[in-house]
């Protein structure tokens, strides 16, 4: 499978060796470089910042009851920020670990609470 970057002229040289590196969780992987995903990668040297947020995924769009994701924003300057859907809290917090290590300089940010607006 040819992984492709989501970032122009951002390529990784040794992709392959990175991704046989990598650590799986749930649908996605991130290795010490980049996170992979859909068969595209982004490297962690763009991330800026990285959040977690509880959230409902309705796979029908509809009104009805959801079932509850995690949902990891990874922001890098594009003009959309990446949003990986994850099932267990723990795998998200995983994930946001592992990126942080990766690139220390990105921010870790907090979601605020939907009922006071505030972070907890």
């Amino acid at each position: 499978m040819g992984w492709k970057c989501i970032i122009a002229g951002g390529e990784l040289k040794d992709i392959r060796q990175d991704r046989k590196e990598s650590v799986r969780v749930e649908q996605y992987a991130v290795s010490e470089r980049a996170v992979y995903f859909q068969g595209s990668y982004l490297p962690l040297k763009y991330v800026k910042a990285v959040r977690m947020q509880p959230s409902v995924y309705r796979p029908n769009h509809c009104c009805g009851i959801g079932i509850p994701v995690t949902k990891v924003r990874i922001d890098y300057g594009g003009e959309k920020p990446l949003v990986l859907m994850l099932e267990k809290e723990e795998n998200a917090e995983k994930i946001c670990a592992a990126i942080c290590a990766g690139n220390p300089e990105a921010a870790a940010e907090e979601y605020p609470d939907p009922g006071t607006g505030k972070k907890p």
